[in-house]
């Protein structure tokens, strides 16, 4: 009889794929970039990071600092999702910047980030007038 998946070891998987995606890391790309990449950030074999995200894989608790580290998230939230912590995640401390906003979504090349930060301050600017 094939094994059930685990639902709480399913949402760790989505939400370490969301964050690794919102850090910009290829996630979906063909290739296994994304996995290859956030494996060698966090210190951790590329076969583990592909369990994790399959959903098959329970994280040891001293591997969560290294992963936390390279998906740009706090520890706690990480250690919340896995279900070590049992309270509610906190929001992220730290104010959303347009600089972070550019690398959450992945646009790395400074031209591309400085054009990026020149159209949302304009939009910013242009939201303050309207209201």
């Amino acid at each position: 009889m094939a094994k059930r998946p685990d639902p709480k070891a399913k949402a760790f998987a989505r939400y370490v794929s969301n964050n690794a995606t919102r850090a910009g890391y290829a996630m979906n790309s063909s290739s296994g970039d994304g996995k290859a990449k956030l494996a060698q950030a966090a210190q951790m074999p590329e076969a583990d990071i592909s369990r994790i995200l399959a959903g098959e894989y329970e994280v040891p608790t001293d591997l969560l600092k290294p992963l936390a580290a390279a998906l740009d998230i706090p520890q706690k939230d990480l250690l919340r999702a896995a279900g070590i912590l049992e309270d509610t995640p906190a929001q992220a401390n730290r104010p959303l910047t347009v600089q972070l906003a550019a690398q959450r979504l992945g646009i790395k090349s400074p031209k591309n980030a400085a054009a990026f930060e020149v159209l949302v301050t304009a939009l910013v600017e242009a939201e303050k007038r309207h209201r």
